[in-house]
């Protein structure tokens, strides 16, 4: 476990994109008792997904064994805090690898898709109002299905979070889009500016053509 790891208590790894467009990845400490780490993580708290249904998942040092594996799905996580304070992310999917090491649990959490803070840093795309947006999509076309969350998330477990990634950026473009011209006042103005330019760095990183089925599309097996 590395010194910046032990000190800090979390650690969001460097984007694969330039400009930075969210994070690669996420490790975490955890202690069954408080530390003096600059952010003392009690739990981490992810959305899973066991094959058939979604699970809102609390990760501890006293509730796992001595190495777990989850598939961690679309949506927020966050680390809490012995001291009750919060850090929420969100992401697309990815895994989440949980082991104990010398007394802690060593957590660490990849995906091929960015990973986003829910608390834009200045400098950055601001990938926590991305977020926000794809959020009420989500909300959206889970009213749509009849198991609602574990029937979305049946559905989307089934793509790479890269794929869902891009979908997402596909329907909140074609959602902004349809916002009519009077509506579009400064909270629209900030959204279609950041998902303008992650749209531009995915294009220039990946040579994506801005060309993939939308989130609606996944659901619905076009997708597929």
């Amino acid at each position: 476990m590395d010194d910046r790891l032990t000190t800090l208590g979390y650690e969001f790894l460097p984007s694969k994109y330039s400009p930075g467009l969210g994070f690669s990845g996420l490790k975490v400490v955890i202690s069954g008792k408080p530390t003096e780490r600059f952010f003392d993580v009690k739990a981490l708290h992810v959305p899973t997904f066991d094959g058939r249904f979604y699970h809102p998942t609390q990760v501890t040092r006293h509730e796992l064994e001595t190495e777990e594996t989850f598939q961690v799905c679309l949506g927020e996580m966050s680390l809490e805090s012995f001291k009750g304070e919060h850090l929420r992310a969100f992401s697309f999917g990815g895994i989440l690898h949980a082991k104990i090491e010398k007394g802690d649990l060593f957590c660490e959490f990849t995906s091929k898709a960015p990973i986003f803070k829910l608390k834009d840093e200045p400098g950055t795309v601001g990938g926590g109002l991305i977020a926000d947006e794809i959020t009420d999509l989500l909300a959206e076309q889970q009213v749509k299905l009849a198991g609602h969350k574990d029937e979305l998330y049946s559905r989307l477990a089934k793509f790479d979070p890269y794929q869902v990634f891009l979908a997402c950026l596909v329907s909140l473009q074609k959602r902004l889009a349809a916002v009519p011209m009077n509506m579009r006042r400064e909270r629209y103005q900030k959204v279609a500016s950041n998902l303008k330019r992650a749209i531009e760095i995915v294009q220039a990183a990946d040579g994506w053509d801005g060309k993939s089925p939308g989130l609606e599309d996944l659901l619905s097996g076009g997708g597929a």
